[in-house]
């Protein structure tokens, strides 16, 4: 079999990762301007003050996906750069923006794909207690509503929240913005944007946008056991349940494990919950979007750990290639949920880390790269073969860009950004990426 005919083929991007312009327009700052003002929490104190500088550059970017052949593009919305003081008036020229950006991928078929919270609170909120304070729900309740209102009859896919559990890391570990250190905190902020997801979903449905559809962005990185032990399995399935467990139940069952109630409220660390959360939260969505990487091996034995060297079945990065993960994580979500809707794999890549090395013939020959695109979208495919309803791919990441605390060190584009110029050329894998796409478009003729 091949791909379904109407099958979405994108890449995926962020607005706090591409879009620079941190304060013009009338744009106040996100957690991460606030984040990237602390010395040492970012690689080498880099901002996402300017970024790719998609803010001026669209033009630039949508000659590339339309060149690429995608027939879809994923990206998310500044919500500090529509709505500077989080709650209330609208900002007209931060609009503007977003306007332009979806009527130029509709005139050019190019399905625009929204997600409402990539991460980047306004710090205006995080100043009253961001995602830890209960106020948060309504807060994106009524950015959503608005967002919908504006844009729900030319937008055809949203979703709530990208990967829910890096408000965990912000909130509990410090990783990522904000970078509080507070298991309490994180656990209460990761049960609120769950409910704020819901609140979202409800926002969607108030509209009956016909001509539109609503789902949520998880990502699933199935841990495995390195070994057979006790140990390892419990290990194995304490981390699932701590990992993204803790984003699909309540999503996909309507309520948290007994497991995670139970060590959570034996840990001094359980959250404040009210008995209708979780109506919001279990709501029917019109898709999974689902984020998969790789898998995470697991063990309580340090002579067992694996031997991260180059080659064989490691990439040069040190992570080991598994693309049979996408197949898993689709596997687990029916076996574990029996979800009723289709999913759509929102973001898969990986990524060098320095300065990838430019060839004689001028081009980065990011070869490994292809071998991992290939990889997951041969177990893709296969997926699909055993009639999984699966509906589209995005790659991670349509440029080289601000990867968050790793800043600009990380590199997951297929295209190369040159930060000091703006300029963006395409490497190796953005032509297999090209060409595997039109062979896919057309054996699903």
């Amino acid at each position: 079999m091949a791909f379904p005919k109407n099958f979405l083929w994108g890449t995926a991007t962020s607005a706090g990762q591409i879009e620079g312009g941190a304060l013009d327009d009338g744009r106040t700052p996100s957690i991460w301007d606030t984040l990237a003002t602390k010395p040492g929490r970012i690689h080498n104190n880099s901002t996402p003050a300017v970024a790719c500088d998609s803010y001026h550059k669209f033009d630039r970017d949508l000659k590339n996906l339309i060149d690429l052949g995608v027939n879809s593009y994923r990206f998310s919305i500044s919500w500090s750069r529509v709505m500077p003081n989080g709650v209330g008036p609208l900002n007209d020229k931060g609009m503007d923006y977003y306007k332009r950006v979806i009527e130029q991928l509709n005139k050019n078929n190019i399905t625009p794909n929204v997600t409402l919270y990539h991460w980047d609170l306004p710090q205006v909120l995080e100043d009253r207690g961001g995602w830890v304070n209960r106020d948060s729900i309504q807060w994106f309740g009524e950015y959503a509503d608005k967002m919908f209102r504006a844009f729900g009859d030319v937008v055809p896919m949203w979703s709530t929240i990208n990967e829910p559990i890096a408000t965990y890391v912000g909130y509990a570990h410090g990783g990522f913005a904000p970078g509080h250190r507070n298991e309490c905190w994180g656990n209460q902020a990761r049960h609120n944007i769950l409910v704020a997801h819901g609140k979202g979903v409800e926002a969607f449905r108030a509209l009956n946008l016909k001509d539109s559809k609503i789902g949520v962005v998880i990502d699933i990185w199935k841990r495995h056991a390195l070994t057979d032990s006790p140990e390892d399995i419990a290990l194995m399935i304490d981390e699932d349940e701590r990992n993204w467990k803790f984003y699909t139940d309540p999503i996909l069952a309507g309520r948290y494990s007994d497991y995670i109630l139970e060590h959570l409220e034996k840990e001094g660390t359980l959250m404040k919950m009210e008995p209708h959360d979780f109506e919001l939260t279990g709501q029917p969505l019109d898709y999974f979007g689902l984020n998969v990487y790789n898998r995470v091996t697991v063990t309580r034995n340090e002579q067992a750990r694996l031997d991260f060297s180059q080659g064989g079945n490691f990439l040069n990065n040190r992570n080991e290639y598994y693309p049979k993960a996408v197949y898993d994580a689709i596997h687990l979500l029916h076996d574990l949920y029996d979800i009723k809707y289709p999913i759509y794999v929102t973001e898969n890549g990986t990524f060098f880390e320095g300065t990838e090395p430019v060839a004689e013939d001028g081009m980065i020959h990011d070869d490994d790269r292809i071998r991992y695109v290939a990889g997951f979208l041969e177990w893709l495919e296969k997926a699909i073969d055993e009639g999984y309803d699966v509906r589209g791919y995005y790659l991670w990441s349509l440029m080289d860009n601000f990867e968050w605390t790793a800043a600009y060190n990380f590199k997951f584009g297929i295209m190369s950004t040159d930060f000091a110029t703006g300029n963006v050329t395409w490497k190796k894998s953005a032509y297999f990426y090209r060409d595997f796409i039109k062979a896919a478009i057309e054996r699903s003729k």
